[in-house]
């Protein structure tokens, strides 16, 4: 690494240095209500600075090299309702512990203008600047997740004197679990950590094969007599779906959804109407009927414009009062990624406890 790399490895240094003489600390910039709910739910949720990520004030960034890129891999041109990425950093100069990677949904969030997210944040007492970003980042893992990084072990050379190497950088590769949430995405790499967060670089968009794909099909029972069962799942799409199911038996699906006003009142106006709302899509409905106790049945739903799902069996409950009843109970569980990114909320305890329901 020669005189290029040598003049941008200072710049850098120095950037780093007038950070440290920076007062920030985990209450800076925060209103009352952002501290009051973190407190509040310290002792139940894995909740981390990235937490409060959108309330920090987005700095700006020195960019010391010209090579700096980010290259998100997938299987399908188009992505599908379920699968890993790996997204890969490269023309990195000085890997830092600071370095790291989000994935923002839709891939055109802003930093600039969003006045009805400020009119939200200004409902709930929160008088300080725009949120770092429009839409708050879905997920978001530190490049230290790849120990190569911070070692430099995957070295390129980036320019060329004659045979010799005159510039060369660092990379590093980091794997993100991704479901279809209907809209776009867009992998942003930062650095400055998350408490004096800097925009880098971003990926290109990322859309999904099927955003209206019907998915996440869950049956519940009606009553104790077995013979009936509610099919209930969400789609992208508010028209009618059906339900196959049987020996030919179709339904025909009701669809609602709540919005971002449905979700809080002047008692309780966080989190919904500050931060990391998404579009839930619409929630479908439909209940089999006809059905017979302890019997195995087959049923897909969805619609030929928006797809199907799979064909799926399950088996109906004995009757009320059969002594071969079995079932396990456990609480709201509340979530966690697959992957070892961070979210706004987590319990690490959801996928053990799950995880276990399915092996007994």
């Amino acid at each position: 690494m020669k005189s290029s790399a040598t003049s941008s490895l200072i710049i850098l240094n120095v950037f780093t240095i007038l950070l440290a003489f920076i007062p920030f600390s985990s209450s800076y910039l925060l209103p009352p209500s952002v501290l009051g709910s973190a407190i509040v739910h310290r002792n139940y949720t894995a909740i981390s600075s990235f937490r409060v990520l959108n309330r920090r004030v987005l700095i700006q960034c020195p960019d010391p090299s010209p090579y700096l890129r980010i290259n998100v891999s997938s299987e399908n041109s188009l992505l599908s309702d379920n699968e890993y990425v790996n997204v890969t950093v490269s023309g990195v100069f000085l890997p830092s512990d600071d370095d790291w990677v989000a994935m923002i949904s839709p891939s055109d969030s802003d930093v600039k203008s969003c006045p009805l997210k400020k009119s939200r944040y200004v409902q709930t007492g929160d008088l300080s600047k725009l949120p770092l970003l429009c839409h708050y980042p879905v997920k978001a893992q530190y490049m230290s997740n790849d120990p190569d990084y911070l070692k430099c072990t995957k070295q390129e050379c980036k320019k060329y004197n004659n045979t010799n190497c005159e510039v060369s950088a660092c990379s590093g590769t980091i794997s993100f679990h991704v479901i279809n949430i209907r809209t776009d995405i867009e992998f942003v790499f930062f650095s400055g950590g998350f408490e004096t967060p800097c925009i880098l670089t971003r990926s290109g968009p990322m859309k999904f094969s099927n955003p209206n794909q019907p998915l996440h099909g869950h049956i519940s029972s009606i009553d104790s007599t077995a013979t009936s069962m509610r099919l209930t799942w969400v789609s992208g799409g508010e028209e009618t779906q059906q339900v196959q199911y049987g020996d030919g038996e179709t339904l025909t699906s009701t669809a609602k959804t709540f919005s971002q006003d449905d979700m809080c009142t002047s008692v309780l106006p966080s989190p919904a109407n500050d931060f990391g709302w998404h579009d839930p899509g619409y929630i479908h409905s439909a209940v089999m009927t006809g059905l017979r106790p302890s019997t195995t049945y087959s049923y897909r739903y969805g619609s030929d414009s928006v797809g199907w799902s799979d064909k799926i069996q399950f088996r109906t409950p004995p009757a009320g009062g059969s002594d071969e009843l079995k079932f396990l109970a456990f609480g709201d569980m509340g979530k966690a990624p697959l992957d070892p990114s961070v979210e706004h909320y987590i319990q690490p305890g959801s996928l053990s406890v799950i995880k276990a329901v399915t092996d007994r």
